[in-house]
């Protein structure tokens, strides 16, 4: 049975576009009725993000989702404080931020073994490396724009609460893949606001010179 779910934010929750699709950078809200679908996922769920915290709170406020919804936020900041606290730092400007490195601390955190965990997000090589380091349920979102440059691909909600009452607990060795639904970007969808301004933040700067640095000694 699970004990946790880890929640990816973009491509999961919201998707963020850029021209010419939309007039500037926006955030685009992917479901409807998202507080009350994960209302209904009966365990903690954890945002495990990528981005830093200052761009999940935003996101996470743009989507209406408050702490009756998600119980934390671990952003960017706590998978490299925990990369560092593991001596990690040639891997860390070797391959970047894994997520897997703060698995560690969401076992201590919340009491949980890894085996426990699922977790969802729309990038393949995330949920392999979290698999490979030992959780037991990880699932793909389709994400993206759809073929006709016009819509957006994405899924239905409902499918991860089904995919959590449906699971036993026994460690599921391969990715699950969601369906996939296009929608229209209709206009309950735009937010208006984009992460752009975040973007200058000092971390965010030095995410993108750890991504420069590694393309050019030639690493993954």
């Amino acid at each position: 049975m699970t004990s946790l779910l880890l929640l990816d934010l973009d491509g999961v929750v919201v998707i963020e576009i850029a021209p010419p699709h939309v007039a500037k950078l926006e955030i685009i809200l992917l479901h409807e009725l998202i507080d009350e679908i994960l209302g209904n996922v009966h365990v903690p769920i954890v945002v495990l993000t990528h981005r830093s915290r200052a761009e999940a709170n935003l996101i996470l406020q743009s989507a209406g989702l408050t702490d009756r919804e998600v119980a934390a936020v671990i952003a960017a900041e706590d998978i490299l404080k925990a990369a560092l606290k593991s001596g990690r730092r040639w891997l860390l400007l070797r391959h970047g931020l894994k997520k897997s490195w703060i698995l560690p601390e969401v076992e201590k955190r919340y009491g949980v073994a890894r085996r426990d965990i699922a977790f969802i997000d729309d990038r393949h090589d995330n949920l392999e490396d979290m698999l490979e380091n030992g959780i037991g349920l990880a699932i793909l979102a389709p994400s993206g724009m759809a073929i006709d440059g016009l819509n957006l691909v994405s899924f239905d909600l409902k499918q991860i609460v089904r995919l959590l009452e449906d699971w036993k607990g026994e460690r599921v060795p391969h990715i699950l893949t969601l369906a996939s639904r296009e929608i229209s970007i209709e206009r309950w969808r735009r937010t208006g606001v984009g992460t752009n301004q975040g973007s200058q933040h000092i971390f965010n700067k030095a995410r993108r010179y750890g991504r420069m640095i590694r393309s050019l000694v030639g690493t993954s």
